[in-house]
């Protein structure tokens, strides 16, 4: 028990550095660093184009390295990638270094991701929604954590500002992953799989079905995320009213994805699925019905609860249709779907708020593709191919 706690906290600790102040973190250093580099609001957003592009080449790559040299040794290339891009940040000049150290940044934080969670699903089968719940809660952690010691950060460094904040990032970063390899073991080698047998994980037409749920929620499971605020805002609610709600759904996604996994391990992955997914459809519909404080306080909850244990339990039904040394490919394979869709979201919802119908239209939008979700998970079986 004192090893899986071991190796809980020391992952939690690495996608709170690598995914919380690596890619999260820069939505709020942002308008500082755009000022501190005199960059246009177009450059700004192409910065974070760069960070979400390196993710997005690497995450699918990440699957494959795992199985040629070890996922411990690709995570830890990823956390040298973070460690370089986010020391790289402190000294950028220029709009276009900056883009490179982001990508590099963002990079690396997919490659120190996907083969973690294969590591956590190898050593503990058993639990392996509850370990993948704890693992993916460090993300709203780091979020959390991003948002209180950037504005401190700032006030300390008066000189170095922003860099201030991203060198400390920096080391925080390098402690986690010298820790991570001290303390993280390499799980021992499953025996080598046939061509057959490789052959037969890939033609498992369950895993497409959970990429097309993938893409379909990374479509539209930001909507509430980015819009929640300027949907209130726009009924004529002040702004530190709209933050604050915001922030209780930031507040309980913490112990969402970890409650969902527990869950999972539980009732099985396919219940809890349909049960996330359920209260997503919810989350959406309620500030449509409901367009007061009320309203969106509850929604709130169920999003920032429900969200995170989706994204949780789509990787978890994903790793159990392959063989253990294929899940980081597998996770790999979906994620891309889900980046694709996550790229595609927010620019049809702000499309549908703009020319069809106002923020009601791109919710009622959300809650129809989770929908369509739940009517895809009932098609997939129970069974699963743990006994490779």
């Amino acid at each position: 028990m004192k090893k899986f706690w071991v190796f809980v906290l020391t992952g939690m600790l690495l996608i709170v550095t690598t995914t919380g102040f690596a890619r999260m973190a820069y939505g709020i250093i942002l308008p500082f660093m755009q000022e501190g580099l005199s960059l246009t609001t177009s450059q700004s957003g192409y910065l974070g184009t760069m960070l979400f592009l390196g993710y997005l080449l690497t995450v699918g790559l990440s699957g494959v390295l795992t199985i040629r040299i070890g996922a411990k040794n690709v995570l830890l290339v990823g956390g040298v990638c973070v460690v370089l891009g986010l020391i790289g940040l402190v000294f950028v000049t220029s709009f276009w270094e900056a883009a490179i150290t982001l990508f590099f940044a963002g990079a690396g934080s997919a490659l120190v991701y996907t083969p973690l969670l294969s590591i956590a699903i190898s050593l503990y089968p058993k639990k392996r929604g509850t370990v993948m719940g704890l693992l993916m809660s460090g993300a709203g952690i780091g979020m959390l954590l991003s948002g209180l010691l950037v504005p401190f950060m700032l006030q300390q460094f008066p000189t170095l500002g922003w860099r201030g904040a991203w060198l400390v990032f920096a080391i925080l970063t390098l402690i986690v992953m010298l820790l991570a390899f001290w303390t993280i073991k390499q799980p021992n080698p499953v025996k080598k799989d046939t061509i057959q047998e490789k052959t037969t994980a890939w033609r498992n037409k369950q895993l497409y079905i959970i990429a097309g749920i993938y893409f379909a929620v990374g479509l539209v499971y930001l909507i509430p995320n980015l819009y929640q605020t300027s949907y209130m805002k726009s009924l004529g609610l002040s702004n530190g009213l709209a933050g604050s709600i915001y922030a209780i759904a930031g507040i309980v996604s913490i112990g969402g994805a970890p409650f969902w996994g527990m869950l999972a391990d539980k009732m099985g992955v396919k219940k809890a699925l349909t049960a996330a997914l359920l209260l997503s459809v919810v989350g959406d519909l309620l500030p449509i019905m409901f367009e007061n404080i009320g309203g969106f306080i509850l929604s709130s909850i169920i999003w920032g609860s429900s969200l995170g244990g989706v994204l949780v339990l789509i990787q978890m039904k994903a790793s159990q249709q392959v063989p253990p040394p294929y899940i980081a490919s597998a996770i790999g394979f979906i994620s891309i779907f889900y980046a694709v869709g996550q790229m595609m979201g927010p620019g049809l919802a702000g499309w549908l708020i703009e020319h069809v119908g106002g923020f009601p239209v791109a919710y009622g939008f959300g809650a129809i593709v989770f929908f369509i979700c739940i009517l895809l998970a009932f098609t997939m079986t129970t069974a699963t191919t743990e006994e490779f």
